[in-house]
């Protein structure tokens, strides 16, 4: 019996998140016996890409998108897309395996805390997850087969919190990864008594996507434990309306039990969310949860499979602007653009007027935008397939 024929059955273990995180699927043929087949070129492409990088999708996930399957060529289905390596070799021209999204190597204070703006520092707390985004921003920590990024440990931790003891103008510490909901419940509470103890004023933010992809991990214990540690917010890392299952719908309402402020953050991703009933779907369900939708981020450049994922500013401008007309202010996210030297709220006004949102081409037809960041420097923004 295959991992996932056992799944369809479940035997008592199916709502263990550590059973889920056991069995869940890392190769191309497991997948595709899960999924009913699909045409021998996707299995050449997963399996080319593989080679070089991770896949990993929980029981639970996979049984999403088998609920889900339609008439559509599976490379379409919005669930499955995100978490498997299906391009082909054009997808990764602009995946180096070196340039970051995100950390500068200035802002790293220790090998796991970054302190890019003023207030808060984040802590990735591992490199691993329940499942992986092809599409992650920190790809060089969770997707590589063998990741030069540092792995939280013991030192590295007590270095990071004497870090923070000794900058009294960091308010806020947000832990990530990886997904921080990867580690025990035990290892997790060692982590949160050491910073809560740094002082009764800190905030405490976690950041996970376990939800999406294995919500059993919200457990009673887990929930007594960031009652008791004063965690302040909780962010729901989330793609797409299909995410939003009963069990997705009831770890909510668990962690909102402890937790005063949930909030999701959502990348824009070409081929899974970027159409206007996707999304106004996705924001009023979050906002019907009492999930504030916090942040809409563009695709961030350096990411595998990035053309196949990337949409334009242009189109993710119009979809935003359409739907901050026609639903309620509370269930509409902020658009940004995460560049590495701090993201950019993306203004919703005529977007091909210069004053609004200065651009200026390249002699190749190739579109820029500027803007100027949280400290006032000019940014630029390659928005590498625009239409033109």
């Amino acid at each position: 019996m295959s991992v996932f024929e056992h799944t369809i059955n479940p035997v008592g273990s199916w709502t263990d998140w550590r059973w889920q995180q056991q069995n869940s699927i890392r190769d191309e043929l497991a997948l595709r016996q899960a999924c009913g087949g699909w045409e021998a070129n996707v299995t050449a492409n997963i399996e080319r890409n593989l080679q070089e990088r991770k896949m990993q999708i929980t029981p639970y996930y996979v049984d999403l998108i088998r609920k889900s399957l339609g008439d559509d060529p599976i490379t379409q289905h919005p669930l499955w897309r995100q978490v498997v390596p299906f391009w082909d070799e054009k997808g990764v021209a602009d995946y180096d395996g070196v340039s970051e999204n995100w950390e500068l190597s200035h802002e790293m204070k220790t090998p796991i805390c970054q302190h890019k703006y003023d207030n808060r520092v984040i802590i990735r707390l591992t490199n691993t997850c329940n499942a992986y985004c092809q599409f992650c921003f920190e790809a060089l920590r969770t997707l590589e087969l063998s990741t030069e990024k540092a792995n939280a440990n013991t030192d590295s931790f007590r270095e990071t919190v004497q870090y923070i003891r000794d900058n009294p103008n960091v308010e806020e510490v947000i832990l990530s990864g990886g997904d921080p909901l990867m580690l025990a419940d035990r290892r997790l509470e060692e982590r949160l008594d050491a910073l809560r103890s740094i002082r009764d004023d800190l905030l405490i933010r976690i950041h996970s996507r376990a939800l999406s992809f294995n919500p059993y991990r919200v457990t009673d214990e887990l929930v007594s434990l960031f009652a008791r540690c004063q965690v302040n917010a909780f962010g729901v890392h989330v793609c797409h309306p299909l995410e939003l299952s009963d069990e997705f719908k009831q770890a909510v309402k668990r962690i909102q039990e402890s937790v005063p402020i949930v909030f999701s953050n959502m990348p824009l991703i070409r081929g899974v969310n970027d159409s206007e009933e996707v999304l106004h779907r996705l924001f009023i369900e979050l906002y019907r949860l009492g999930v504030k939708p916090y942040y809409l981020y563009h695709f961030m450049p350096f990411s595998p499979g990035a053309s196949a994922y990337k949409t334009t500013v242009g189109n993710a401008v119009e979809l935003m602007s359409r739907l901050k007309r026609r639903i309620s202010n509370i269930a509409m996210p902020e658009y940004v653009l995460p560049h590495a030297q701090g993201k950019f709220t993306v203004p919703l006004v005529d977007f091909e007027a210069p004053e609004s949102f200065p651009h200026f081409m390249t002699s190749e037809g190739q579109r820029y935008y500027r803007f100027k960041n949280w400290q006032g420097q000019w940014c630029t923004w390659h928005d590498e397939t625009a239409a033109l």
